[in-house]
């Protein structure tokens, strides 16, 4: 099985390639890595989706996708993630191999070249500004997108909880700011931005599936451009009391979300994802079988890492009657894994869940992208046969130790009303 190879460009720039004729297509990713900033958070968010509209070559919509149509139906994609406390900024190009193409074209060169358009590129008008009619609905597309996380109140309780635990850090800004951010967005400041954000970000490039790409053509491209950024597992911070809000909104169905945090080196996150899994990450969970299944006090009831983060948050949907019984529940389940309460079955179940998830990730080329994207985060770089063998060397007792050095940090409960601070 193919390996991803890594080779340094400049400090800010890398090349990751994995090279593997399975494949029918390939792909070629730029993702750019800055710190996330409250001041910047929303303009960099909007950039991604807003030069990936046009270039000066492909001045509309029309003419780009008459030449991806050329390119035996490329696509071209753009994303913001979150990953700790930085923004990754991602442009992509997907398209058929070379092999498959007729007349022995280079579809790599090509696909490259449209993707370095975009990047260096991107249509401006007469003033040297985004075009006012695309700046304007990619803005509106952005407050319709922070309007629909509102409306979901799994991941508005989420991202509360996170809020709450992050506070007064960077990780506390969410990944497209706020929608006041949005709205306040500048057509001239978001234009500058974009220049700005090629000579900041950390550029980690990738170049996935039935492709061979020569490093010298990005190196000549990326040449001069970005700042290295110190990435790496999110500095961990002690928890002091356990931070409690309760917020209400006309519900059917509470919400409730809980953070730990948990101190842990980089060669460590296979085991407290292992751990978390465990815990509720899995149908054989102590979460899923006990507080979902056995005591009924939850619709869904999961555990998670958010490995990069150190931070564990358990998510449940409940009704209002049942919080309290349904917190207490989870806690009880938490300290009976922490005494030692562990089978055998229990850990192989979600051994074996785990390793099936670390295979699927080689069966396609976003899920490639994104578990070595994840690891570079983690600082601990494994291909997916060394995780699997340390995550199936694992022990029982081990598993309870990484459950015993969990701090509680938050409990964020959203039901029906105002929003006032809890007591105790």
């Amino acid at each position: 099985m193919s390996e991803m190879k890594t080779q340094r460009l400049s400090d800010s720039v890398a090349l990751h390639t994995f090279s593997d004729s399975r494949f029918k297509t390939m792909k070629v990713s730029v993702n750019m890595l800055v710190p996330l900033r409250k001041a910047t958070a929303a303009r960099n968010a909007i950039l991604p989706a807003l030069v990936s509209r046009a270039t000066r070559e492909y001045p509309d919509y029309t003419a780009l996708n008459c030449r991806l149509a050329q390119l035996y139906g490329a696509s071209l994609s753009n994303s913001v993630q979150k990953v700790g406390e930085y923004q990754v900024l991602t442009l992509s190009a997907a398209g058929l191999s070379n092999r498959y193409a007729f007349g022995g074209e280079d579809m790599f060169a090509q696909l490259t070249e449209l993707l370095f358009d975009v990047l260096f590129d991107p249509l401006k008008d007469s003033e040297g500004l985004f075009p006012l009619e695309g700046f304007q609905q990619e803005q509106r597309q952005m407050l319709e997108m922070l309007d629909a996380e509102f409306n979901d109140k799994m991941t508005y309780a989420h991202r509360r909880c996170e809020e709450l635990l992050f506070q007064g850090q960077r990780a506390e800004v969410g990944r497209c700011g706020t929608r006041e951010d949005v709205e306040a967005l500048d057509r001239r400041q978001v234009t500058a931005g974009w220049q700005e954000l090629l000579e900041s970000a950390q550029f980690e490039i990738f170049a996935l599936g039935d492709c061979s790409p020569d490093p010298e053509l990005f190196r000549a491209r990326f040449s001069g451009l970005g700042s290295p950024q110190p990435i790496g597992l999110l500095a961990y911070e002690e928890p002091g009391e356990v931070r409690r809000l309760v917020e209400e909104q006309p519900l059917s169905q509470s919400k409730l979300s809980m953070a730990f945090r948990a101190d842990y080196a980089p060669e460590e996150k296979r085991l407290f994802q292992l751990m978390a899994a465990v815990l509720g990450g899995v149908p054989s969970s102590k979460l899923f079988q006990n507080v979902r299944e056995k005591m009924s006090l939850c619709y869904y009831c999961s555990a998670g890492m958010a490995s990069n983060s150190r931070a564990m948050f358990i998510e449940s949907g409940v009704e209002t009657e049942n919080l309290e019984r349904a917190e207490e529940a989870i806690y009880s389940q938490l300290h009976a894994l922490q005494r030692g309460d562990l089978t055998e079955e229990e850990l192989l179940s979600a051994q074996l869940a785990l390793q099936n998830s670390l295979r699927s990730a080689t069966d396609s080329l976003p899920a490639i992208e994104g578990l070595s994207l994840g690891q570079l985060f983690g600082g601990h770089v494994l291909s997916p046969e060394e995780s699997i063998r340390q995550l199936m060397s694992y022990t029982k007792e081990q598993v309870v130790e990484a459950a015993r050095r969990l701090r509680p940090a938050v409990v964020y409960t959203l039901k029906g009303g105002g929003v006032h601070e809890a007591e105790g």
